[in-house]
């Protein structure tokens, strides 16, 4: 059990040390949407009420060394626009000696850009400490992952001046939902890339929903374990034994699975010509690429069956917009549903924000891994410093 504590701290004149996910999507330098960005407000808005200032840290991309394209200071317009008052700082040693401005926001410099981020770094960690009197944590994206802000830094406050943000409670109760009392029938739809990273989340998943949905690309290694045809597609082939116990774990449990129908798949190339194939008439040199428009009316009907849906499935590729409609498509059934919905997944998100009626979604996550391994009940590093004993 984690308990935010923040609301009995007295933050007049006080600094808070704010970690937060701001790795946003960017295209040619720009931010591409600003959902994790309005996502921190609430806790930012919170602190500044109180007469409080921030020092606000994130990372953004994965840097080696410095990469000027990749520094926070391209964010500082988009707080600015917003009406906030920030400084960029470079050097974290001067903000000790700098006076606390009430309502004032100090963003610092990407924090791999240090060494000592994710180097596991105690010094960085005390270097860190000596900006502010707190320490939020509201960086649900990072929870799974090790790093001095998330992992080290936390220590260096008491118990009683460390917490997690508004936006890390808000996304921890909505996952508790899908995982301690869902509402049935209860619906998984998976796919995207990064295939052995999620075949831990189908297993874990099989006790609780009633039917999951296997979808590109994850489908392919399921389906070649069936002995089915998948031409080209993206398959991995080092867990097909897996995908043939989870299929049979899944109709021990009497949960549902479903594949697709139809595809959206390209020959040879996933830069060649697009058609619509049947699953039953897969060519040997097609790709699988997304699904087709038979596969989402049939998602379309056992979404609206359903009263809990889970999605973290990015069908298709950014680069070729066509490609990711039928999953626009799919989400824009879950967002006029009566169902509750959750999406996780960084990429998942970004399409399901070009929905017409993206609002309507219960829950739009702010972190993919860290959703999946919350998920999976994997250790979470980041959330560890504020575990109740």
């Amino acid at each position: 059990m984690i308990n935010p504590i923040f609301s009995s701290w007295n933050l007049r004149n006080k600094r808070v040390f704010v970690r937060a996910d701001l790795n946003v999507p960017l295209s040619d330098g720009k931010i591409r949407n600003d959902f994790r960005l309005t996502s921190i407000l609430p806790t930012i808005d919170y602190i500044l009420k109180k007469q409080g200032s921030i020092v606000l840290a994130t990372h953004i991309g994965r840097p080696s060394g410095q990469e000027p394209e990749l520094s926070t200071q391209l964010l500082v317009p988009w707080f600015k626009q917003q009406g906030y008052t920030i400084q960029f700082v470079q050097d974290i040693n001067t903000i000790a000696m700098m006076e606390i401005v009430p309502q004032h926001i100090l963003l610092l410099e990407n924090l791999r850009f240090f060494p000592g981020e994710q180097n596991g770094d105690i010094v960085f960690a005390k270097e860190l400490a000596r900006t502010a009197q707190y320490y939020i944590n509201d960086a649900f994206g990072t929870i799974h992952e090790h790093g001095c802000s998330t992992t080290l830094l936390p220590y260096e406050f008491s118990e009683h001046r460390r917490s997690i943000g508004l936006l890390m409670e808000k996304e921890l109760q909505a996952f508790d939902t899908l995982t301690e009392n869902p509402a049935h029938p209860f619906l998984a739809i998976l796919g995207g890339g990064k295939v052995k990273d999620k075949i831990p989340l189908v297993s874990s998943l099989l006790h609780k929903v009633d039917t999951v949905a296997l979808y590109p690309a994850i489908c392919f290694s399921f389906l070649k374990a069936l002995g089915k045809p998948v031409g080209k597609s993206l398959v991995d082939d080092t867990i097909l034994d897996t995908c043939k116990k989870i299929i049979l774990e899944a109709e021990f449990a009497n949960v549902s699975y479903l594949f697709p129908v139809d595809y959206q798949a390209g020959y040879n190339t996933i830069n060649s010509s697009l058609s619509i194939i049947s699953a039953d008439n897969f060519p040997d040199n097609a790709i699988g690429i997304s699904v087709g428009p038979q596969t989402v009316e049939l998602i379309s009907k056992e979404i609206n069956h359903a009263k809990t849906v889970f999605l973290n499935c990015a069908m298709g590729f950014s680069e070729y917009p066509t490609t990711q409609q039928s999953t626009q498509d799919i989400i824009e059934a879950m967002a006029q549903s009566s169902a509750k919905t959750i999406i996780a997944g960084g990429d998942s998100v970004d399409i399901a924000l070009r929905t017409e009626h993206y609002q309507n979604i219960t829950h739009l996550s702010t972190g993919g891994g860290a959703a999946l391994a919350y998920l999976n009940n994997k250790l979470l590093p980041g959330l560890i410093p504020f575990e109740e004993t």
